[in-house]
């Protein structure tokens, strides 16, 4: 009986300068099994595009490396490590402010390993809020707003997997607590009515000078599942979130 291991992998939305692969252009010179190219339309730069996706393989893929190429506008995915190749590839694809992608090569043998990042903006719904940022007086304050995928699961053919949350949008918070961010309305995606309508917010305080995520912000509950704010098309204004550590 087959067995087959699926392997997440997290492509970092910064290029990743490791190996002789980034100096020698191995990853588009060696051979097109192994890699999957994507390719980002301008004015959107690569590095700014992040990605999950995953491999699958029997014999078993043991791991993966990215390379992301902003200067060349391609981020490259490696599909097979060790010299086993992965069987198919599905990648969920997204930039702050624009449509999600999503990727199918279920049989990359047969499969050109390419696909086309073109943003499609989405409009925006601005949301308010407010937090007791005392304990953190003196401290330069952001607060970063994160897309949970919960429908991830169910697009990799894995129910119930967990994957890194998107980065969505930062905004400024004042001395009072108060903050605003124009949050993408993803409620007019067109993969929501199928996909993505399984999403939440989760919000995270970020110290601006270390870069450190200093607490977690829980939505109020009426709007919030586990707080973390439902994903809507508005948002009630003047939203009160609670100080999580």
């Amino acid at each position: 009986m087959r067995t087959y291991r699926w392997i997440l992998t997290l492509l970092s939305a910064f290029p990743l300068l490791l190996s002789a692969q980034t100096s020698s252009g191995s990853a588009q010179t060696n051979s097109g099994d192994d890699i999957f190219t994507i390719s980002v339309a301008a004015p959107i730069s690569a590095k700014d595009v992040q990605v999950r996706y995953f491999l699958n393989g029997d014999p078993t893929v043991q791991q993966s490396s990215s390379i992301a190429k902003p200067d060349d506008q391609r981020i490259v995915i490696t599909t097979g490590a060790d010299g086993k190749p992965a069987k198919s590839f599905r990648a969920i694809v997204f930039a702050p402010g624009c449509q999600f992608l999503t990727v199918k090569a279920d049989d990359l043998a047969s499969s050109k390993r390419q696909a086309d990042f073109q943003c499609q903006k989405l409009s925006t719904a601005p949301l308010s809020g407010k937090a007791d940022v005392s304990r953190f007086a003196g401290r330069e304050l952001q607060v970063e707003a994160l897309y949970v995928c919960g429908w991830a699961g169910q697009f990799f053919g894995m129910r119930g997997i967990a994957i890194s949350p998107f980065s969505v949008a930062k905004g400024k918070v004042d001395t009072d607590g108060s903050f605003t961010i124009d949050l993408p309305d993803f409620s007019t995606d067109p993969i929501w009515a199928n996909l993505s309508h399984n999403a939440t917010l989760m919000f995270n305080l970020v110290d601006v000078k270390t870069g450190e995520h200093v607490a977690r912000l829980s939505a109020p509950t009426n709007v919030s599942r586990k707080g973390a704010l439902k994903v809507a098309a508005s948002y009630p204004p003047d939203m009160q979130f609670a100080v999580m550590e």
